[in-house]
């Protein structure tokens, strides 16, 4: 476990190269950059309300647990999130989100991409989601870019969406 939650940090440099369990850098609002993240973290990594980030790069490539980037007020892109996530990946309520292309191909639990303002699209999206997919509240207008598979429930209620082309097959 290694938490530098909640420190006026701005890099993540010196940081452990592998975390076994979390790694927490949540509420870290002058953390611009994941440049010198950990490649992998064996269970969850938290970076919600970093809000200088404006995106993933340099995030853990592999995450076992969640991985949890709410709240990043400046977030307009997930390029450079991790490629794999054992359980959830949440990027709800990110004002600025534009896009969902750069997240993760893979999420083994729930998706959350809701209450995103500027997000239009789901262009990006996993293909494959083990549990929920949440889109709502977002101004998407169509499911086109939706995951292939999604495992539970796909909730998109409050979008104006004029089509359903494109929604999971399974």
């Amino acid at each position: 476990w290694f938490d530098c939650s909640n420190c006026p940090i701005t890099s993540l440099e010196g940081a452990p190269e592998e975390v076994g369990m979390t790694f927490d850098c949540h509420k870290c609002t002058k953390l611009k950059s994941f440049k010198g993240a950990p490649e992998t973290v064996g269970d969850n990594f938290n970076c919600s309300n970093c809000n200088k980030l404006k995106t993933l790069e340099g995030a853990p490539k592999k995450v076992g647990g969640d991985f949890d980037c709410r709240w990043c007020t400046n977030l307009k892109s997930l390029k450079g999130a991790p490629e794999y996530v054992g359980e959830n990946f949440d990027c709800h309520e990110c004002p600025k989100l534009e896009s969902l292309q750069g997240g993760p191909e893979k999420v083994g639990g729930a998706f959350s991409c809701c209450t995103c303002p500027k997000l239009e699209s789901l262009q990006g999206a996993p293909k494959s989601v083990g549990r929920g997919f949440y889109c709502f509240e977002c101004p998407i207008i169509t499911l086109q870019g939706a995951p292939e598979y999604v495992g539970g429930g796909f909730y998109c209620s409050s979008c104006p969406i004029t089509s359903l082309q494109g929604a999971p097959r399974r």
